[in-house]
C-alpha cells in the first residue's frame, strides 16, 4: 500500500476513533456524572490513548527534525525539535510521568502545591495562581486558537507571515483538521459535566497527531501580491 494512502487510511480511522469516543461520552453523560467520571476516570482508555497519540505526535517530530537536519533545513530541524519536545511533555503530564503506573510516591512539594497531589506541573498552585488556568487554558487555548484559524491564512495573505511559516517549516493544518477540530471541540462542550476536559484533551491529541502527520507547507507569495 502507498504512503498516501497509508496516510489517508490513518485520517479516518483517527476521526471514526475520535468521534465515537465523543458519542460514548454522550451515552454516559445521559447515565449521569458518576459514570461519565467512571468512562473519563485516571488511567482510563481515554487518557491512555490521548498519551499515546501525544507520544505518537511527539515521534513524528522527532523522524521529521532529523530529516530536515539531514536536508541542511536548519530552523525547520529547531521547529521539529521543539514541537517534539512539547509533545512529549504534554504526554508526560497527562500521566503524571508514570506516578501511578511505577507507584511513585508525590514528595512533600508536591503534597503541598498540587491540587492532585500528584508529579505533574499542570495541576500545581503558585502563589495563589492555578498554573493550569493560567497557562494551560487561558494562554495555550490563545495560542491554539491563532494557530488552528489564522495562522494559515495570514500565511497566505501576508509576506511577514508567509515567509516567517516557510523559514521555520511550521506545520500547517488542512481545512479538514481545522473542521473536525472545530466540530469535535464544540460536541465536547455540550456535555455540561465534569471531567469532560479529558475528551477534549483527545480530541486535540487525535488531530495535531493527523496534522504531523499530513501538515499543509504554504507556498511562497507571487511576487506584489502581500498586503
Amino acid at each position: 500500500m502507498k504512503q498516501g494512502k497509508v496516510i489517508t487510511l490513518l485520517h479516518w480511522l483517527g476521526y471514526a476513533l475520535m468521534f465515537v469516543f465523543i458519542i460514548i461520552g454522550f451515552v454516559k453523560a445521559r447515565e449521569g456524572q458518576e459514570a461519565f467520571m467512571e468512562y473519563l476516570k485516571e488511567d482510563g482508555l481515554v487518557e491512555n490513548l490521548t498519551t499515546l497519540f501525544l507520544l505518537a505526535s511527539c515521534g513524528i517530530a522527532v523522524y521529521r527534525a532529523i530529516a530536515a537536519c539531514r536536508e541542511g533545513k536548519k530552523l525547520w530541524s529547531v521547529t521539529w525539535s521543539v514541537l517534539a519536545f512539547l509533545f512529549f511533555f504534554a504526554a508526560g503530564e497527562e500521566i503524571s510521568w508514570g506516578q501511578r503506573i511505577f507507584n511513585i510516591a508525590s514528595s512533600d512539594y508536591f503534597l503541598e502545591k498540587n491540587l492532585q497531589q500528584e508529579i505533574n506541573l499542570h495541576n500545581l498552585v503558585v502563589g495563589g495562581i492555578k498554573l493550569n488556568k493560567l497557562i494551560f487554558s487561558q494562554i495555550l487555548t490563545a495560542v491554539l486558537a491563532f494557530y488552528i484559524l489564522f495562522l494559515r491564512i495570514l500565511a497566505q495573505k501576508t509576506r511577514f507571515f508567509n515567509k516567517a511559516v516557510r523559514q521555520f517549516g511550521i506545520p500547517l493544518p488542512r481545512w479538514e483538521h481545522v473542521v473536525a477540530l472545530l466540530t469535535g471541540t464544540v460536541l465536547v462542550s455540550q456535555y455540561h459535566l465534569l471531567k469532560a476536559g479529558e475528551l477534549r484533551e483527545f480530541v486535540f491529541a487525535v488531530v495535531f497527531f493527523l496534522i504531523f502527520l499530513r501538515p499543509y507547507f504554504v507556498a511562497p507569495l507571487p511576487k506584489g501580491s502581500d498586503s
